[in-house]
Parts: structure tokens; C-alpha cells; sequence
């Protein structure tokens, strides 16, 4: 009963104004991309905290073996 009072008022609307119906539908479009949009923004946004995070791991790692390697070094050239 709803969907087909919803056609009909729909049909209607189309039938009163077609440029008003016309923006309603190109606004809802609209809707659905900014929608779309924000998602994806915020898949990047965890992406990217996720590449810092391994970005600062691996200069934590780095910082790491240069330190063991500046050791044994030290090590090495001790009589």
C-alpha cells in the first residue's frame, strides 16, 4: 500500500514540476556520492595511519641494527 501511494505522489510530482522532481533526484544522487566519498576518505585515512606506523616501526628497527652494529664495531676495535 505505502510503495504504491509512494509511486503514485512520485508520479505526481513528476507530472506538477519535472525540474524540481529532476534537482530531487540529482540531490539524492549527489547524497549517495558524498556518501560514498566519505567512506573512502576514511578507508585512506586508516590506511595511511597504518603506513606511519609501519614507517615509524621500521626507523625504530633501523635505529636498532645501526646501534648493534656501531657496538660490535666499538667491540671489535678494542684490544
Amino acid at each position: 500500500m505505502k510503495d504504491r501511494t509512494k509511486k503514485r505522489m512520485i508520479r505526481m510530482g513528476w507530472k506538477m514540476s519535472p525540474e524540481t522532481m529532476a534537482a530531487m533526484e540529482e540531490v539524492h544522487a549527489f547524497r549517495e556520492e558524498v556518501a560514498e566519498l566519505r567512506r573512502t576518505v576514511a578507508d585512506l585515512k586508516r590506511e595511511v595511519d597504518e603506513s606511519r606506523r609501519d614507517s615509524l616501526r621500521i626507523a625504530e628497527l633501523t635505529d636498532l641494527v645501526v646501534q648493534a652494529l656501531a657496538d660490535a664495531r666499538s667491540q671489535e676495535s678494542r684490544p
